[in-house]
């Protein structure tokens, strides 16, 4: 987005305070090992891939890496070698919109975090870690209660994403006979639904949501992020299932982060809309929905998935669930419990339930039940093997970042290292010159995620704050 700014962003980039350059999960004495993951869900990385790649270490040594953050895994034997049939197995996710908050001016502008700007596809970095400290999930054995009831309902949260995600909003700007686009990533620029004119309404659809109504259950809420596009005062309207819930103000290119009360009345087991209605009184006006998310106390029911991610609160006496609606495939699917790195089979022996019995938690946790029918995980294929250059090592004050295209010239030539040889020279400035290659800064500096900005703005960043001699070009 704004290609032509993209120097000038990156230099204003320059000055941000910010803790982190992506690169600090990199320990560059070690090999690591690069896949993608484009969709969310349970995969598996067999031995024979393992053995094609060389990686011949033992189980309890391999480490896995998504966002400079470390991957819990379950591997089918605990330590020592791995079999023909044995693999590792862990829920990936693709990418969102997380690792591009750093770009906004401010934080809250970021309106959703759900995709992201650049690509689904997320980086993994596999590597071997001897000296310990690698993230297992270990298997979890429980008793089916006697008498300790199910829990009737949990806090979930479910919104219509692909209609929030129709186009790239171009956010702020200054009307002085045009549009002057804001250069950086400012309010309301993202992943949006269409504009809303004056007068309409965008429908957000909701179905399945299987919402608990009895005794005890917990206020639901809606929450709508919009934007306005155009230099109007306005107003917009929410309903849900046709009654409306809040009105709220959201004048010119401002922002709204709006929170509603729901009944649970208005909560069916059916389809139903959250409708958005432009209120502006000022013909031609503009304005786009970023996200509509419910919170609602939902009932033990999946809906018929095959996966689903979900959270329960904290308990120190533990929980007992009976899921229905599950698609098991009929193999007991496996729960995992990723903020305590737990991984329960369940039991399937009555049906229509998956049953399972929790440990006790002293905080609230992240579980994810997926089927293990042979056709629910996917499978990595191949690994591409990474060895990162430390440009601590290979310092310089003239930093050409380039492409390995660019690097083959007529007749053998290497332009690139033609133009390094020149610039190192008296009659070049005498420039101490590091060549560095973007699909090397992509993955040190911006976690694999293609043509993310972030990636050349943390290695100028890091490069001035770490090299003995000041950076002077790029």
């Amino acid at each position: 987005m704004k290609k032509n700014l993209l120097l000038f962003f990156l230099l204003i980039g320059l000055y941000a305070q910010a803790q982190n350059y992506n690169n600090e999960w990199i320990n560059y004495s070690r090999t690591y090992y690069k896949f993608k993951v484009g969709a969310t869900g349970l995969y598996r990385i067999g031995q024979p891939v393992l053995s094609a790649a060389g990686i011949t270490a033992p189980a309890e040594q391999f480490q896995l890496w998504r966002n400079g953050q470390q991957v819990p895994i379950y591997t089918t034997v605990q330590t020592g070698a791995m079999g023909a049939s044995d693999y590792i197995e862990f829920w990936g996710e693709r990418n969102d919109g997380k690792a591009d908050l750093p770009l906004y001016k401010n934080a809250d502008f970021q309106l959703s975090d759900k995709h992201s700007l650049e690509t689904d596809t997320a980086a993994y970095f596999l590597t071997v870690n001897p000296s310990g400290g690698n993230l297992r999930y270990s298997n979890t054995s429980f008793t089916l209660p006697s008498a300790l009831p199910a829990e009737p309902f949990f806090m979930y949260t479910v919104g219509d994403y692909e209609n929030t995600r129709v186009k790239i909003n171009r956010g702020y700007a200054a009307v002085v006979g045009e549009y002057v686009l804001s250069s950086a990533y400012d309010q309301g620029e993202g992943w949006t639904s269409s504009d809303i004119g004056t007068g309409n309404t965008r429908a957000f659809v909701f179905n399945a949501l299987s919402p608990y109504t009895g005794a005890g259950a917990p206020a639901s809420e809606v929450k709508v992020n919009a934007t306005g596009n155009a230099l109007n005062a306005r107003q917009f309207e929410v309903k849900v299932a046709g009654t409306v819930v809040g009105v709220e103000t959201m004048d010119y290119f401002d922002y709204k982060k709006s929170i509603s009360p729901v009944a649970g009345s208005l909560l069916t087991a059916g389809t139903f809309n959250v409708d958005v209605k432009n209120l502006c009184a000022t013909a031609n006006d503009r304005m786009s929905v970023a996200k509509v998310d419910i919170t609602y106390p939902r009932q033990f029911n999946f809906g018929g998935a095959n996966s689903f991610e979900f959270e329960l609160a904290a308990n120190p006496a533990g929980n007992y669930l009976e899921i229905s609606s599950f698609t098991t495939g009929g193999v007991p699917p496996v729960l995992y419990d990723v903020t305590n790195q737990k991984r329960y089979t369940t039991d399937i022996s009555v049906s229509p339930f998956v049953r399972v019995a929790l440990d006790p938690s002293a905080t609230a946790r992240k579980l994810i039940l997926v089927s293990q029918a042979p056709s629910v995980p996917k499978s990595i294929l191949s690994l591409q093997q990474r060895n990162f250059v430390n440009y601590a090592a290979n310092q310089g004050n003239y930093l050409i970042i380039t492409h390995p295209v660019l690097m083959n010239g007529p007749g053998g030539t290497n332009p690139v290292e033609q133009y390094k040889t020149y610039r190192n020279s008296s009659i070049g400035g005498n420039h101490g010159v590091t060549i560095c290659l973007i699909d090397e800064i992509v993955d040190q500096f911006g976690f694999g995620i293609k043509k993310s900005p972030l990636s050349v703005r943390n290695f100028i960043r890091w490069a001035r704050n770490t090299f003995s001699e000041p950076v002077k070009n790029v």
